[in-house]
């Protein structure tokens, strides 16, 4: 059994519906198209056939779906519905229409809403903040390294003189409308705030660092993240939102 947590606050019902089976909650959730074969699933395993993912590691679309249609409740505690990165080429195979990624969506916000494996979503508080506080995405800290090594120098050069080259080649400055008011009045009338401080006390509890504003030492983590050597093209000091980082 999954042990009881207090639920993440504003669940949509039309997202993940009260029903009596996974398979009920999986077809009547808003994420879900009316044409989702999930009940005419044959188990052929055309969708793990095709999944990049599962050629690397334990995933099974397949398998996934087999626990929904079993009603097999420890789904929802498994490693494995984390590993799918939403490319859909499971549904592009299935030859009954089925949609194994949708169900994965479903899944991953009943444990969410749980409180299972909330630690998966730390993450990305960071980009939930800054998009609060600016109006504006960013990439992670984390995310800006995995490119500097991935890219190289050259692509750090480029991004550091990226004005200058757009000027050079006459392009116009990039004109990006101040909407900092309008995205918070979203954030707030979705109950995005309400969620995001749920999330942190979630991550906290478990005893994960390094991705909250200030960590239980008080130590900014922006602080860290330009001691452990990350480029720092958006200070969350300096940067105003007006642009957002171009890759």
């Amino acid at each position: 059994m999954i042990p009881y947590v207090k639920m993440m606050p504003y669940v949509n019902e039309y997202d993940t519906p009260e029903c009596k089976t996974l398979a009920e909650t999986a077809k009547k959730s808003i994420r879900t198209p009316e044409s989702l074969g999930l009940d005419r699933c044959i188990q052929c395993g055309a969708c793990t056939a095709s999944c990049p993912a599962a050629r690397f590691t334990d995933y099974s679309p397949r398998q996934i779906v087999k626990k929904v249609l079993e009603n097999d409740r420890s789904v929802l505690e498994s490693e494995m519905i984390w590993s799918c990165f939403y490319c859909y080429s499971c549904n592009l195979r299935c030859p009954r229409n089925n949609s194994p990624v949708t169900i994965v969506q479903v899944l991953r916000q009943m444990a969410i809403n749980e409180g299972i494996r909330v630690e998966k979503l730390a993450y990305f508080l960071e980009i939930g903040e800054h998009l609060g506080e600016n109006g504006a995405s960013k990439v992670p800290g984390a995310g800006i390294k995995n490119m500097e090594k991935d890219l190289g120098e050259r692509w750090i050069g480029i991004k550091r003189k990226l004005e200058p080259i757009r000027s050079e080649l006459g392009l116009s400055a990039r004109d990006v409308r101040n909407t900092h008011g309008e995205v918070q009045a979203i954030l707030e009338s979705t109950g995005y705030f309400e969620r995001e401080k749920w999330i942190k006390a979630r991550v906290q509890e478990k005893g994960i660092r390094g991705f909250l504003k200030t960590d239980r030492t008080g130590t900014s983590c922006t602080e860290k993240k330009k001691n452990s050597g990350d480029l720092g093209f958006e200070s969350d000091r300096e940067y105003t939102g007006q642009e957002a980082l171009t890759v």
